[in-house]
């Protein structure tokens, strides 16, 4: 480990932002150097250098989730510059399907929902513009950890909005993502196979303890526009002295103005479901069946942390700010060290320490001194995880043949040269994406951030409404919900009598009713998300959509099948091709998986994507039809599914399929459903 030292002494001085070309290129030597040394301690022998086209290859899906266009695999190819995979390297690191990537990544760790409430769209347009500018990761994790407020004022109150309701189960899954330790059953007993005790649990979670899901600004705003009671504006001592009769008086004239309170409080029903407050009185109690001598039921917790750090009296206005501070803390014996084995893990396919989400019940890893080494290179890169994964895919180690053994789960690695895996779900459509309309790693849904601000502009309007505008969105809310159960009377009677119809055989009446239903469920969903939209006043109008329970739906500027999968909502729908081919859930860390399954076959086969690769109207079958030579035909294939040309038996092989567009056709078809156009090699 001669080497090492010297490293880590200059390592703080060179990394910067971006780190220079010669700062990259001596880091990643003295990785692989860490490495090698211990595989020649174990002796174990490192894989040989891979060629260009598996290198180009590999290069595009680890770095940016899709394949390379015809055009981008021959200009490398035929490059004859030494220095051309280092320089494709940094290209890709830069590029925006970097980005789209690393956010796809994210989406799974985090269980991201775009979908459920407008907290879930405002943290999808905040996370996404974290990986965009490139925000350190312990700024990332700090900000979520010590959000609170409103949505709308801080999308990455988002995190624990995800969780609402469940702030112990919240706590587990942080602990997991950003220490890799798995505490979950010590939520209920002490844990059974390490050290985490049911005490311990709470005393982590109580940071959180006076966590309420409320909004106060609404009733702030609301008791700006009614006025503050009479009662107390005139005096304990005055009131003592009134006669019945203004004691009858008054007590009428603050029901009313508890009625129009209640009344205005409509305007803000959804808003509640998309805030975090800290109360600094609230407090977490040990639950009702607490069994150890270390409490009793019902006790309070003192917040304290589980390892690392010394926990000292805290303010309770200040527990979430703490807590925050200790997950995210460099002094924290897990944070860094979980971080650089996930990006490991993200770069060559398998973690140094096999399970990130658990190290306590992982093996001791082959190499504890690289584990070491990542860590004190990514305190020295002050957690810019760009310029991290630049650095590991610059090393030797990125450019060797992939183990074909498959690692064995739970098991520590050897990493001779990356592993081989498939695809992911989203690096097999955005290939698709790629192959049908070439690169638009570019293209952007901005109906997101569309949304997301129309959202925040009515938000910041309502609150700045006086009592004559807040009164007229409550009159048009009122209206609207009215409207609202009107509907869903009118759809249970008719789904009633559809039911009626249908027990009687009576099939023509039953389909009649049937459309009458979807006709009244499509105009309910309008009103759903539309709200008071229709009703022409300006004021309401801008209102609408911080009263609405979520945000308007807006159209993308490019058809779904010309953007990345990262510019789509999160988790995608059940029966999409991400979701049948393994995507996140967004129900657990990390979900997603690259298991293989019949009705992935059928899909690639038969399926609408692969469909559009072969209609005459893409650009990759057009280019495909335009060509008349066989051989030139055998050439874009190869270069466009396989980022290779054919070899001379691959030539000899094949050529005969390609002596009409219709075989040739086939042909491709054939090349989607094969191992090596679906594995990264």
């Amino acid at each position: 480990m001669k080497f090492l030292l010297p490293l880590l002494i200059v390592v703080p001085t060179i990394f910067g932002k971006p780190l220079t070309p010669e700062a990259v290129r001596n880091t990643a030597r003295e990785l692989d150097e860490v490495l090698l040394e211990g595989q020649k301690a174990q002796g174990i022998t490192a894989n040989p250098i891979v060629n260009d086209a598996t290198f180009l290859r590999r290069s595009y899906l680890d770095i940016i989730g899709r394949l390379p266009t015809h055009d981008e695999a021959r200009v490398f190819l035929e490059s004859q510059k030494d220095d051309k995979r280092s320089k494709l390297v940094d290209i890709l690191v830069e590029s925006p399907g970097f980005n789209s990537r690393l956010f796809n990544f994210w989406s799974d760790l985090l269980r991201l929902k775009t979908r459920e409430e407008h907290s879930g769209l405002g943290w999808h347009v905040w996370l996404k513009n974290a990986v965009e500018t490139n925000m350190p990761y312990d700024k990332v994790v700090h900000s979520m950890l010590a959000a609170e407020g409103h949505t709308a004022t801080n999308p990455a109150v988002g995190y624990y909005l995800r969780d609402r309701g469940m702030l112990l189960d919240n706590v587990s899954n942080t602990v997991e993502v950003f220490l890799g330790q798995q505490i979950g059953c010590a939520q209920c007993h002490d844990h059974p196979f390490d050290d985490t005790t049911q005490m311990e649990y709470y005393q982590l979670a109580a940071f959180l303890g006076g966590t309420e899901y409320r909004f106060d600004g609404a009733r702030e705003k609301i008791r700006e526009v009614v006025g503050a009671a009479p009662a107390k504006r005139s005096g304990k001592k005055k009131f003592a002295k009134m006669s019945k009769e203004e004691r009858r008086v008054l007590a009428k004239k603050m029901g009313k103005k508890r009625d129009e309170a209640k009344d205005l409080a409509s305007v803000f029903r959804y808003h509640n479901r998309n805030a975090l407050s800290d109360t600094p009185n609230k407090e977490l109690k040990l639950p009702i069946d607490y069994s150890y001598e270390d409490g009793e039921p019902g006790d309070v917790v003192k917040p304290g942390f589980l390892f690392g750090l010394d926990t000292k009296d805290v303010a309770p206005e200040q527990r979430r700010e703490y807590f925050a501070k200790w997950v995210s803390s460099p002094k924290n014996p897990y944070f860094t060290k979980v971080i650089a084995n996930r990006m490991w893990k993200y770069a060559f396919g398998y973690g140094l320490v096999a399970n990130p989400d658990d190290w306590s019940s992982s093996p001791k890893p082959h190499y504890p001194e690289l584990v070491t080494y990542l860590e004190k290179a990514m305190l020295a890169a002050d957690y810019d995880l760009k310029e991290f994964l630049r650095i590991l895919y610059h090393t030797q180690l990125f450019q060797r043949e992939v183990t074909t053994e498959e690692p064995a789960q739970g098991f520590s690695f050897h990493f001779q040269g990356p592993t081989l895996r498939r695809l992911s779900a989203e690096e097999i459509r955005d290939s698709f994406v790629t192959l049908a309309s070439g690169n638009i790693d570019s293209n952007t849904n901005n109906s997101f951030e569309e949304g997301w601000n129309e959202y925040v502009e009515s938000f910041n309007f309502l609150m700045s409404a006086n009592a004559k505008q807040l009164k007229e969105v409550d009159r048009a809310a009122d209206e609207a919900e009215t409207k609202r159960r009107s509907l869903q009377k009118e759809l249970s009677l008719l789904r009633t009598q559809a039911r009626i119809a249908k027990e009687k055989g009576n099939m023509v009446a039953f389909r009649k009713i049937s459309l009458k239903v979807r006709e009244s469920q499509k105009e309910a969903s309008k009103r759903y998300q539309k709200g008071m939209m229709n009703s022409g006043n300006q004021v309401v109008m801008k209102a609408q959509a911080a009263t609405a329970r979520r945000a308007p739906n807006t159209r993308p500027e490019h058809p779904e099948f010309k953007m990345r999968a990262s510019e789509l909502p999160a988790p995608q729908k059940g029966g999409s091709f991400i979701s049948e081919f393994g995507g996140s859930d967004a129900e657990s860390p990390s979900s997603a998986h690259t298991q293989a399954t019949v009705p992935q076959t059928l899909r690639l086969l038969n399926g609408l994507e692969t469909s559009l690769l072969t209609n005459k109207k893409n650009a990759f079958a057009r280019a495909l039809r335009a060509i008349d030579s066989p051989s030139k035909r055998l050439d874009f294939l190869f270069l466009s599914l396989y980022s290779a040309l054919p070899t001379e038996a691959e030539k000899e092989a094949f050529l005969p399929e390609m002596q009409t567009p219709d075989s040739t056709a086939t042909f491709a078809r054939s090349i989607l459903t094969s191992n090596r156009f679906l594995f990264v090699q």
